[in-house]
């Protein structure tokens, strides 16, 4: 697993996540509204990209990470 987080909760979702990762395989690491092995959650619209920006992820609201 390598990811961070970056910014915790907004206005809207106290569970919104922004990740920093470091590989497309990172991604099946992130949490999801299922605690992950790390106890950590993210709630739908959460996002994740990748350090140089050459990809980015968002969790829909099936709990499922997309690359938009």
């Amino acid at each position: 697993m390598s990811y961070e987080i970056v910014k915790a909760g907004n206005k809207q979702a106290s569970r919104y996540r922004e990740f920093i990762i470091n590989s497309e395989s990172d991604v099946s690491t992130l949490p999801t509204s299922t605690p992950n092995s790390d106890g950590e959650v993210a709630a739908p619209g959460s996002v994740a990209y990748m350090k140089d920006l050459s990809h980015a992820y968002m969790l829909g609201p099936d709990d499922v990470w997309r690359e938009v």
